[in-house]
């Protein structure tokens, strides 16, 4: 099982004492796809938002946009009262929250991180106890919808950690996602956005499979999904045919197959998968609209 589970850090004596800040400004480490289309949300919203980038550009469209830039995310923590961490992997998030010039060298008391990339949760309950000696507060937040929720303001939050610093950043979250789920304790939001993601890849999958057949057999994809929309093989991918971008599926599968590894589970539909959505592009959706 992974070190540090959801139970001990949420258990933490020391941790149960801490007290979330008023957020009043959020900070973004990460001004990518998800991180930019958030942070503008942010800003539309009248938050106050700074963040960081190690690209030049991204740092550019920060301005634009209406956000303050600053060189590294220990300048963003040493102002913001909430840090959303919107990078790729887990090394990426544990050299932003506690690496050199990272979030816990300046974060004050109370700040809450809010580790938004899709990351294992043993990660993510590690670096919770390691900011609680700190006075800081992290909390992990998977976001569901994808690209699309994201550019729309339209995500789903799984929220795992206290239920107190995910309360302080709700109004916050509410400028760019319609849903804040509080699922359990560090590290359960991850495992609820594994879980989501088997399921969109697997719907997905079988989805095209299906509609393949109804075509060889003379029936036009379209016409199909409209009457399988209301019958009992209906799904959200199927609703929403051709607007999946295919970025992530080989990322989420693995965190996902590499968490059942973890604890000894074998899943050996979804272990079909990653070769299966390999072979899938954009175009292949296409051509049953």
């Amino acid at each position: 099982m992974p070190q540090n589970s959801a139970a001990e850090v949420a258990s933490d004596p020391e941790r149960e004492r801490l007290t979330p800040r008023t957020v009043a400004t959020v900070g973004v480490a990460g001004w990518g796809r998800m991180g930019a289309s958030m942070g503008q949300f942010l800003v539309r919203a009248g938050w106050s938002v700074i963040g960081t980038d190690p690209s030049a550009e991204a740092r550019d469209a920060m301005v634009a946009s209406g956000a303050r830039s600053v060189g590294s995310p220990e300048q963003v923590a040493a102002e913001a009262d909430l840090v959303l961490v919107v990078v790729v992997d887990d090394a990426q998030v544990r050299q932003v929250v506690s690496g050199q010039g990272g979030l816990l060298e300046s974060a004050r008391p109370g700040t809450v991180i809010a580790v938004c990339a899709s990351v294992r949760p043993d990660t993510c309950a590690q670096l919770a106890t390691q900011a609680a000696g700190t006075g800081v507060l992290l909390i992990d937040v998977g976001l569901v919808g994808g690209e699309r929720g994201a550019e729309q303001g339209a995500l789903k939050l799984y929220c795992g950690g206290d239920d107190r610093a995910i309360e302080a950043c709700r109004p916050a979250f509410s400028a760019f996602a319609i849903d804040v789920c509080s699922i359990g304790g560090i590290g359960a939001g991850q495992v609820g956005k594994a879980v989501n993601n088997l399921l969109l890849w697997a719907c997905l999958r079988a989805d095209v499979e299906a509609l393949r057949l109804g075509k060889a057999l003379g029936v036009e994809p379209g016409k199909l999904r409209a009457f399988l929309a209301v019958g009992s093989g209906a799904n959200r991918p199927l609703t929403d045919w051709g607007l999946h971008r295919l970025r992530w599926p080989a990322k989420d599968l693995e965190v996902s197959l590499g968490l059942a590894d973890d604890v000894g589970l074998d899943l050996p539909l979804m272990r079909s998968l990653p070769a299966l959505m390999d072979e899938l592009t954009a175009a292949d959706l296409e051509a049953l609209r």
